[in-house]
C-alpha cells in the first residue's frame, strides 16, 4: 500500500485528490492537508466583489466529499516537510497540537503567494488598492464598492480603476470580469453616469488575455479579440490604458512605466 499526501485543497489539490481517490480506492492511503475546512470556488469572487453573490455560495465543506472517496482529511496547516524521511508535520486548526503524516508520494498544491510587496503601495493590508484574490479581499472590495455607490447616490462622481498591479502580472481574466461586473451593477442601479471606469493593464493590447489575443468568426468575418473588446469598452464607456506596468501606488495616483520606457501617472 502506498501513502499519498496532498497539501492544499484548491483546484489542483482537489482535482488530484478526487482522481486518486476514484482510481485507487481503499487499496492505498490518500491524505489531504488543508488550512480551510471548505473548498473555495475562486472564480466566483468576481461576483462577491460587487455583492451579487453571497460568500457562503462560493464554498462547500470538504470532509463529506472526502469521506465518500476514502480520503483522510487533516484540517490544519502543513508547517514542516521532511523529504529525506518522507513525512509532513501539520498543525491542527483546532489548536490540539500537531500530527505527523507519512508519505511515499507528496503533492504540494498550495497555490500562489500574493506578492503585493513587489509594488509599493499595492494591496489592501499595507497599500491603497483592493483585491478579489481571496474571500477576505473580495468582501473588502465589495464593501468599498458599496461605499462608492452611496457616494454616487449623493451625486458624487467616482473614479474606479481596475487592472493589474505589477509589470510582470500575467493573469488578466478576473480583473477583466470584475470591471464589466461593476459596469453592469452600476447600470442596474441607474448610477453608471456617475462613474468613470478605467481599465489599466500591462497587456500589449486590449483583449490580449495573456495569449496574444484570440480570433473568432462572426457573420462571415474574422474578428479579433482586440476589435471585439475595444468595441464593447466603447459601448460600455470604459476607458483603457494598456502597455503600462504599475511601479507604485499612493492614495491619489498610480505611477507606471510604458513599453517605450516612458514614465507617467494615472
Amino acid at each position: 500500500m502506498s501513502k499519498i499526501v496532498i497539501i492544499g485543497a484548491g483546484f489542483a489539490g482537489q482535482t488530484a485528490a478526487l482522481y486518486l481517490g476514484d482510481e485507487l480506492g481503499k487499496e492505498h492511503e490518500i491524505t489531504m492537508i488543508n488550512l480551510s475546512e471548505r473548498f473555495l470556488y475562486v472564480p466566483s469572487l468576481v461576483w462577491v466583489g460587487v455583492g451579487t453573490m453571497a460568500p457562503e455560495k462560493t464554498r462547500f465543506p470538504l470532509a463529506p466529499v472526502y469521506d465518500k472517496m476514502n480520503i483522510r482529511f487533516v484540517h490544519g496547516r502543513a508547517s514542516e516537510i521532511y523529504p529525506d524521511d518522507n513525512y509532513v508535520i501539520a498543525e491542527k486548526k483546532d489548536g490540539s497540537g500537531t500530527v505527523r503524516v507519512d508519505y511515499d508520494y507528496l503533492i504540494v498544491a498550495t497555490g500562489p503567494k500574493l506578492n503585493f510587496e513587489a509594488t509599493p503601495g499595492l494591496g489592501p493590508e499595507h497599500g491603497y488598492t483592493y483585491s478579489i484574490c481571496t474571500m477576505q479581499h473580495a468582501v473588502q472590495s465589495r464593501d468599498k464598492f458599496f461605499e462608492s455607490v452611496e457616494r454616487m447616490k449623493k451625486g458624487e462622481r467616482q473614479k474606479i480603476v481596475v487592472g493589474t498591479g505589477h509589470p510582470g502580472a500575467t493573469c488578466q481574466g478576473a480583473a477583466f470580469e470584475y470591471i464589466t461586473n461593476i459596469h453592469k451593477e452600476l447600470l442596474r442601479m441607474g448610477l453608471r453616469d456617475k462613474a468613470d471606469l478605467l481599465w489599466l493593464s500591462n497587456e500589449a493590447e486590449v483583449g490580449d488575455f495573456g495569449v496574444r489575443g484570440v480570433k473568432t468568426r462572426w457573420k462571415g468575418q474574422v474578428l479579433t479579440s482586440k476589435e471585439f473588446i475595444e468595441a464593447i469598452f466603447r459601448e460600455y464607456d470604459i476607458r483603457w490604458e494598456v502597455q503600462k506596468g504599475v511601479r507604485e501606488v499612493d492614495e491619489q495616483k498610480i505611477y507606471w512605466e510604458d513599453y517605450d520606457g516612458n514614465f507617467g501617472e494615472t
